[in-house]
């Protein structure tokens, strides 16, 4: 009779064990980092999930946080009513915890892309791998926060793990199997993309990345048409009742973005488009990899060092030419190189990167990818004409490059508070008939959250509103309401943004009492300005024109 084999030479006793152990540590490391307190937390993410389960939107409030009032709120949503439970430090756990889950698909792509080493070096190199893909300096400086990035990465790899993971049904099983299993994996982009547009780039790249795959024509054509189909069910499923909302209310069902296209009268015909970090020009274009890496402000707001995405950026343009260059010496992939799936995965990584190339250009949305990196490394070094020992040496060689060379960023963070916001509001004379003003560009929606629920808020100006645009229906919905108010007035803003007291309220016929302002106090930001506002008796005058700051 056979000899059990031992216990530690199952591949599951290994990778189980480290996959509950390892998030959970990442989430105990979570907590050494202080509590988030982003800008987008504090300008949208905490207030469209309250504004949603509390209805506020446009009817009690008038885009309080900015461009940003108009994003779909179902992400935000399971924070919000973890917070409401648990304290900040549970909150961040939790958070951190899930983002640490991404360990899982990242070892089940590992695992297929190593299928020729034995059993037990597999399991543990597939671990070892999703570490060095997980690591990045990107990724490290948005755990535990509420950017989401590295949370809709969970179905961006779930989804390339399940098509590599049933290759043999993608590819070579009859129709009933195969499309099936690209639908769920459309199905799961779709859903992220759904919950946080910006994630395009990886249905655009895992979606056509089936058409440069083994296979006839048809079934290429079939494979790429189920996945989208998923995609778009996928976004149906999370975004449609949020795109039916503005649809229904604003007449654009992305408002306000593409307002340019769908002219909805409540925006300026603009698109709205967040182009500052795009590079102009072919050279630009081809070296902006580079870029980023000595000069991290081309792709975002904080420094941060990662060589994942550059150094994946080579090892691309170098596997078609040794691929070419093998063919003509006669050489094929090496033994134990699951092709198709590497083939995959190289693909869809490639044109992932040339659509947020396009479309964003921010290092954000590159998350998912910069995980991906490595991965896409290995399997595009399998396929190189080289000896084994040498891609192996190669491949190592790379990964400790770009692991001890990550240097994560920092965004804002701060002492842990007994819950995840607080906010301490001074005594209202008349909460049931004041109205709160915002001006400026400051991130303080989240501060209505401790305000009586009663008390609107409407932002007359901001990065997206400005009395200049005229009688859009926004700046009309709110000029009616502030000239048929007879109650309270009060003018919430930010101590260096009070020069809108001379640019901005006269449009709307009001005056700050600068000799009446308090403090509205809060665990994730400096302390803002309540001051009370009164109707000028002067004609309004045309509002001047500001500088940007």
């Amino acid at each position: 009779m056979p000899l059990r084999p031992p216990f530690l030479s199952r591949p599951s006793a290994i990778i189980v064990p480290l996959l509950v152990v390892l998030p959970l540590l990442i989430a105990f490391y979570s907590l050494t980092l202080g509590q988030d307190g982003n800008w987008d937390l504090r300008n949208y993410h905490w207030y469209n999930a309250y504004a949603f389960l509390t209805g506020r939107e446009l009817v009690l409030d008038v885009a309080p946080a900015q461009v940003a009032t108009y994003y779909n709120p179902t992400l935000d949503l399971p924070i919000y009513w973890l917070a409401q439970v648990l304290p900040a430090r549970g909150v961040s756990f939790v958070l951190s915890f899930v983002q640490g889950l991404n360990l899982v698909p990242l070892t089940g792509l590992g695992w297929v892309l190593l299928a020729g080493l034995n059993p037990r070096s597999r399991a543990l190199a597939a671990v070892a791998l999703a570490l060095a893909c997980f690591l990045g300096g990107g990724q490290m400086g948005l755990l535990g926060t509420t950017f989401y990035d590295n949370v809709i990465s969970l179905f961006v790899l779930g989804s390339a793990w399940l098509v590599v993971a049933r290759a043999g049904d993608v590819w070579d099983g009859p129709g009933r199997r195969a499309f099936p299993v690209v639908f769920v994996a459309g199905l799961m982009v779709g859903g992220a993309v759904g919950l946080k547009q910006p994630t395009l780039p990886y249905a655009i790249g895992l979606c056509f990345a089936f058409l440069a795959v083994a296979g006839g024509f048809w079934r290429r054509m079939f494979l790429a048409f189920f996945f989208g189909i998923g995609v778009i069910a996928g976004m149906a499923l999370f975004s449609g009742h949020w795109m039916w909302h503005l649809w229904s209310t604003y007449q654009n069902p992305l408002f306000p973005y593409f307002n340019d296209v769908f002219r909805s009268p409540w925006g300026v015909p603009e698109p709205y488009r967040d182009d500052k970090f795009l590079p102009h020009g072919v050279w630009n274009n081809l070296v902006f990899p580079y870029s980023w890496v000595t000069d991290p402000r081309k792709v975002g707001e904080i420094l941060f060092t990662d060589l994942r995405v550059p150094v994946m950026y080579v090892v691309l343009l170098a596997t078609p030419l040794l691929l070419a260059a093998g063919r003509l010496m006669g050489r094929r992939p090496a033994a134990g190189v699951p092709v198709r799936p590497a083939l995959y995965v190289i693909v869809a990584g490639a044109l992932t990167y040339l659509a947020w190339l396009k479309l964003f250009s921010i290092y954000r949305y590159l998350i998912p990818l910069e995980m991906l990196a490595p991965l896409v490394m290995v399997a595009a070094i399998g396929l190189w004409p080289l000896p084994a020992r040498a891609r192996g040496a190669l491949v190592l060689a790379l990964l400790v490059l770009v692991s001890v060379t990550a240097r994560p960023g920092t965004w804002a963070r701060m002492p842990f508070a007994d819950r995840f916001v607080e906010v301490n509001v001074p005594a209202l004379p008349d909460p049931d008939n004041t109205i709160v003003i915002q001006t400026g560009y400051a991130p303080t929606s989240f501060l209505a959250y401790g305000f009586p629920p009663q008390v609107p808020f409407l932002r007359v100006h901001s990065y997206f509103i400005h009395p200049d645009h005229g009688d859009i229906l926004l700046n009309r919905r709110m000029r009616q309401r502030i000239d048929a108010h007879d109650g309270d007035f009060f003018w919430l803003v930010a101590h260096w943004e009070v020069w809108t007291a001379d640019h901005i309220l006269p449009a709307y016929g009001l005056v700050a009492d600068m000799g009446d302002c308090r403090l509205v106090t809060s665990n994730l930001d400096e302390p803002m300005m309540l001051c009370r506002l009164r109707r000028s008796s002067a004609p309004q005058p045309e509002p001047a024109p500001e500088a940007v700051p």
